[in-house]
């Protein structure tokens, strides 16, 4: 077994699921735990680090290496990962089969995680030609406020690598997200005499149908040639207190995913003045900005993508530039100024699922690559 691998299912028997409205900090939501894994690995390994506080008792890990005069570089990866309760295995028992390491957060994040770490380690110890930071972050999984806080700690540097589950291939484009809670407001009565209330629940009916038909008109929009069509979709409902009470509340979560060149604040007003076009003043309604998270498009002639490409090529052979359809913290880098990629070991495909798992010869051929990108060969 390499390093590697070692470290993480180390990594893996650690739980960092990450805490949400729903779920503070337990035996298994945190990332503390990891925090203090990573900080003794680089304790071990003799490198000063330190440690930001994102939420209490969840916080980042950076280190940074000093190198030459050549471009400086951000290594990042996060330490959180989502719930396990839908898990068909065990889901902090790192279990090794068949070529692959298996548990939550096997592909989703730990194993950028672990081959960034090892792999910034072995290359410092050759001498780095430019300066290195590796940051390991909390909180991607529900808000991306682990990257916020790196970039207002001021973390800066000429380029920008994102692990994320890519397949080894370089990721240079992706979606962002528009999320709203949209809410109607009703009179609650009894059930026996509704014509005394307002259904909050029928009004609801029909603003869904209003973004349903909004949701089909994106698929007529022009495309993007990295990460096809912007979507919307309606995620999440909730309303009513009993069966016998008339509802005075129901809310709902729509996801609207932007493409670049699109940005919050326009699909919002889309996704509103497509209700507000429907309904008029018929519906008593509001709506909250739940989440948003910038789109990424990076340049792949630009520094950090033409330096990773030549990495991922020497190690793999392959050349292939792609998009994604999901979010990453490379946008946040991105927009703050910092060119920035997503590339690491393993598929998105297996992120979040019931059976997670990792190839590990991806989290191998994940630490050559790294190696060669801080050493810039």
């Amino acid at each position: 077994m390499t390093e590697a691998i070692a470290l993480l299912r180390e990594m893996v028997a650690t739980p960092s699921v990450t805490c949400s409205a729903h779920h503070g900090l337990d035996e298994t939501h945190g990332e503390g735990r990891m925090v203090q894994l990573v900080a003794d690995f680089w304790n071990r390994s003799g490198m000063d680090y330190e440690i930001q506080t994102v939420y209490p008792g969840r916080e980042n890990v950076v280190a940074r290496i000093e190198g030459g005069d050549g471009p400086s570089l951000i290594l990042e990866a996060h330490t959180d990962t989502v719930e396990v309760e839908n898990m068909e295995i065990a889901p902090f028992d790192p279990v090794m089969k068949d070529g692959r390491v298996y548990g939550r957060g096997s592909c989703d994040d730990k194993a950028s995680l672990a081959a960034m770490m090892i792999a910034l380690r072995n290359a410092a110890e050759k001498g780095l030609p430019g300066t290195v930071t590796f940051a390991a972050a909390a909180n991607e999984e529900c808000g991306h406020a682990g990257v916020v806080t790196l970039l207002e700690n001021g973390l800066h540097a000429d380029g920008a690598v994102v692990g994320e589950p890519t397949l080894l291939q370089l990721v240079v484009a992706h979606k962002g997200a528009c999320r709203l809670e949209i809410t109607t407001h009703g009179v609650a009565a009894h059930s026996s005499e509704p014509h005394k209330g307002e259904n909050a629940i029928y009004a609801m009916a029909r603003i869904i149908q209003a973004v349903e038909a909004y949701a089909e008109q994106l698929n007529h929009r022009p495309r993007h040639p990295l990460v096809s069509g912007p979507t919307c979709s309606l995620g999440m409902i909730d309303g009513g207190q009993a069966p016998n009470v008339v509802p005075d509340r129901c809310e709902i979560s729509v996801d609207r995913r932007m493409i670049p060149g699109e940005c919050t604040e326009d699909a919002k007003e889309e996704i509103l003045a497509a209700i507000r076009a429907s309904v008029g003043d018929e519906v008593n309604w509001s709506s909250d900005l739940a989440f948003d998270d910038y789109t990424l498009e990076t340049d792949p002639d630009c520094w950090v993508a033409s330096t990773a490409l030549r990495a991922v090529e020497a190690v793999t052979g392959d050349s292939t530039v792609i998009g994604a359809q999901y979010g990453t913290d490379a946008s946040n880098f991105s927009h703050a100024g910092i060119p920035s990629v997503v590339l690491g070991p393993g598929s998105i495909a297996q992120a979040h699922t019931a059976v997670e798992y990792v190839d590990i010869d991806q989290v191998e051929k994940a630490v050559l690559i790294y190696e060669r990108l801080c050493l810039q060969q």
